[in-house]
């Protein structure tokens, strides 16, 4: 008996299997891509938001005249008036934090829960470590990834009390 051209049944369904198993490889990798992409934009977000309270931080003068007075000159340190360089965690440590959106504006109507769009924390600290020394700024924002693993970004800085 002859055999007549073409493939068997057996053939073709091993063929559709291996080629069932390479679309789910190349899913699997796609999943996985789009997965660190999104992970690499949430911390992106995170310094970029850190970075954004370090810069407002660069403003704030620290030594400044305000008057001259017979004794000489006297200056303010708005870190000290503002109450901002207590060493403490700000708002409020005991209390909830700064509650931020991708771009950066804060959560509406004083709403202390994170919601999935406002799902940035930001707190900062200014410590005033002695005199004669720089204060010390640190920027923390924490947020969820959607495992719901916490994921922290801290940002330091060292400012002189005059420049």
């Amino acid at each position: 008996m002859r055999r007549s051209s073409g493939f068997t049944l057996i053939e073709v369904l091993v063929a559709l299997l291996l080629g069932a198993v390479g679309l789910l490889g190349t899913l699997a990798v796609q999943q996985a891509v789009i997965g660190a992409s999104k992970t690499a934009n949430d911390a992106a977000v995170a310094l970029r938001l850190a970075s954004q309270k370090l810069e407002e931080f660069n403003t704030v003068l620290t030594a400044g005249t305000i008057a001259t007075s017979d004794a000489g000159t006297n200056y303010v340190d708005q870190f000290q008036s503002l109450g901002i360089a207590n060493g403490n965690w700000n708002p409020d440590p005991s209390g909830p934090p700064t509650y931020l959106n991708a771009e950066g504006n804060q959560l509406p109507d004083g709403t202390a829960n994170a919601t999935p769009e406002y799902r940035w924390a930001r707190r900062w600290r200014v410590a005033n470590v002695g005199s004669g020394q720089p204060y010390v700024i640190s920027v923390t924002i924490t947020y969820h990834m959607d495992t719901g693993s916490p994921k922290t970004i801290r940002l330091d800085m060292e400012r002189r009390k005059s420049w």
